[in-house]
């Protein structure tokens, strides 16, 4: 379904909320945010940032809540007769695209920031949309039952925590290649271990 101008205006609102959350994360620490600060530095009030969302920590996660989602999209985009599994890691990498211009400083300031905060079940909600996302995506490619066959999910969680781990190592380990090419890297490295499609 393609966005609307509304869904455009809407996603775009919550990439800039998410963005100042990020940005006061790493000035004050996440415990001393307040909704209130992220909407006043946002130009917008306080009841204007309920519109988006029901928390600050689910603002902090929301580009990584949106870019979950997309990932069966970029999966369903891809080629008919594209293999499977090479299907699967060109939408990861489409999902990921943006991330090339991460600035590893920033990533490491935010951690910090945040590392004694209740984030813990915004991240796992943003890690399980990403899962299902693409066991969805699987499933819609092979054309099985996600309910009646485990293999959608199972190679949707092995790759998704591949890319988790590649991306933490580009993080932690500066090198000079974009984190497009760290994750490829990656999920071509464990590919051989990969189960193989059914049938």
């Amino acid at each position: 379904m393609t966005p609307t101008v509304r869904d455009r205006k809407v996603a775009a609102v919550r990439r800039a909320l998410s963005e100042v959350s990020l940005g006061l994360a790493v000035e004050r620490g996440w415990e001393n945010v307040r909704v209130e600060d992220i909407a006043a530095r946002a130009g917008m009030s306080t009841r204007s940032f309920g519109n988006y969302f029901r928390s600050k920590n689910e603002a902090l996660y929301a580009v990584d809540l949106d870019r979950s989602a997309a990932i069966r999209e970029h999966l369903r985009e891809r080629p008919a007769d594209e293999p499977l599994l090479e299907a699967v890691v060109n939408a990861m990498l489409a999902a990921f695209l943006a991330g090339d211009n991460v600035d590893r400083d920033l990533v490491t300031k935010v951690r910090l920031a945040v590392a004694t905060s209740p984030l813990g079940g915004e991240y796992l909600k943003a890690h399980a949309a990403r899962e299902n996302a693409l066991a969805a995506g699987i499933a819609e490619r092979l054309g099985v039952d996600l309910q009646a066959d485990v293999y959608p999910r199972l190679l949707a969680t092995v790759v998704v925590n591949a890319v988790r781990v590649a991306i933490e190592f580009w993080v932690d380990n500066p090198q000079d290649v974009p984190l497009s090419e760290a994750i490829r890297s990656t999920l071509e490295r464990i590919a051989p271990a990969l189960p193989a499609p059914p049938g």
